[in-house]
């Protein structure tokens, strides 16, 4: 009945999201576009939380449905997402809804200003968020979580942009994100709390100064909240076929200020891009770590090939720092009009400032996908995760997994 209810609660609220955004697309004098998804998939997944001793294989069937409903104009967009899986598996854990996913989004655009707000609310098993995960915004390597259980995130955000096409604007933002767990003794349920400006001023045709302010506060259960204050401040110059960047930084957190500098460059080749960035930052300790990044694209005649390294100091949201190394080489592939194979393997070495702990990460994947129809396409992949984390030992998993998906859209 519990789960029943949950369910009942989540196509409630994809409800009540659909009436609100309903309206606000109708107001705006485009057509609306209905997109509709569906993913059958089935895998075996040996060791799932990647645990140690390891926990048992599991076999699951799953079928992720997806909707989407757009409406964009000459002065705005809204935008409304929601997706969830109705699974089973052999040991029972998963039978139901999973991994519910909404977005909402609305835009509108003056001729020098816009204003965007979005809302979201996801989902996710604790096994699907262990050992290598990378933000695909920044790169960077995310919060490892441990245990077993859910995580929900729900929230929203705001930004109000200026002077976009002048010399001189900026953007003011503010955002919140909930997080909980259920079934998990491992994580507290914290809250996320940010507000931020930032000024742009153009020196000429090329040269562009940034200066930036962030305010954020993080309130865990149990614990008293943290606030922490960023000033930063930049600069940008276009050069031919490329750009250059120097960037400094400080924030002042409960433990101490941590500061950092970095320059950078940027080169568009004739089949790809390469760019790098070298720095240094200071942590709350006092000690200096060096960070770079280095990312590399290039297009092959029938696919591309990819390649990034970074070292960087991070700060978890208790201001804990820790020194991550990461690195990800991705190759894609078409073997015919039909046919495409992708392979990726991500790494990552993380070391507690404090402690000196290391955990070690290492993922590698195979996918291929061949379209049956104009519609269907089937895909079929493997993926080898590792993890070895110092007081805990070396951890594997492997997963197989065959998965018929198709989307289409409609527009009334």
């Amino acid at each position: 009945m519990e789960k029943q209810a949950r369910i009942a609660g989540a196509a409630s609220g994809l409800g009540l999201v659909a009436l609100i955004a309903l309206p606000l697309a109708a107001q705006e004098d485009g057509g609306l576009r209905l997109t509709f998804g569906v993913a059958a998939r089935v895998e075996t997944i040996s060791n799932p939380g990647l645990s140690v001793p390891a926990e048992p294989r599991l076999e699951s069937l799953s079928t992720r449905l997806s909707f989407g409903l757009s409406d964009k104009t000459r002065t705005g967009a809204v935008s409304l997402s929601a997706a969830g899986s109705l699974a089973a598996d052999n040991d029972e854990s998963t039978n139901g809804l999973e991994d519910p996913d909404l977005r909402l989004s609305w835009k509108r655009s003056g001729a020098t200003s816009s204003l965007d707000l979005n809302a979201f609310l996801r989902e996710s098993d604790l096994d699907t968020l262990r050992g290598v995960v990378l933000d695909p915004d920044t790169g960077e390597a995310t919060k490892d979580v441990v245990g077993d259980g859910k995580q929900r995130q729900s929230g929203g955000g705001l930004t109000l942009a200026f002077g976009e096409s002048g010399p001189w604007g900026g953007t003011l933002s503010a955002g919140l994100t909930d997080t909980t767990y259920s079934g998990s003794t491992d994580e507290v349920d914290s809250r996320d709390a940010s507000l931020g400006g930032t000024l742009r001023f153009e020196l000429d045709s090329a040269t562009a100064v940034t200066a930036g302010l962030r305010w954020s506060r993080f309130d865990e259960d149990g614990a008293a909240y943290r606030d922490t204050l960023r000033p930063e401040l930049g600069l940008r110059r276009n050069l031919a076929g490329g750009f250059a960047s120097a960037d400094v930084f400080a924030e002042d957190t409960e433990d101490g200020t941590r500061a950092g500098l970095s320059f950078g460059r940027s080169w568009e080749l004739k089949d790809g891009s390469f760019a790098f960035n070298l720095g240094a930052t200071r942590g709350v300790t006092g000690d200096l770590s060096p960070t770079g990044t280095l990312d590399w694209q290039k297009d092959l005649p029938r696919g591309s090939l990819s390649a990034s390294l970074r070292h960087a100091v991070t700060s978890g949201s208790d201001d804990t720092e820790t020194i991550v190394t990461t690195a990800s080489l991705g190759l894609g592939h078409t073997i015919s009009p039909l046919a495409s194979v992708n392979f990726g393997l991500n790494a990552s070495d993380s070391e507690d400032t404090v402690t000196n702990e290391t955990t070690r990460n290492a993922a590698l994947s195979a996918t291929i996908s061949h379209s049956l129809t104009q519609d269907w396409i089937l895909d079929a992949g493997v993926s080898h995760r590792m993890r070895d984390e110092d007081g805990t030992g070396l951890a594997t998993s492997d997963t197989v997994f065959l998965e018929l998906r198709r989307s289409f859209d409609w527009r009334p």
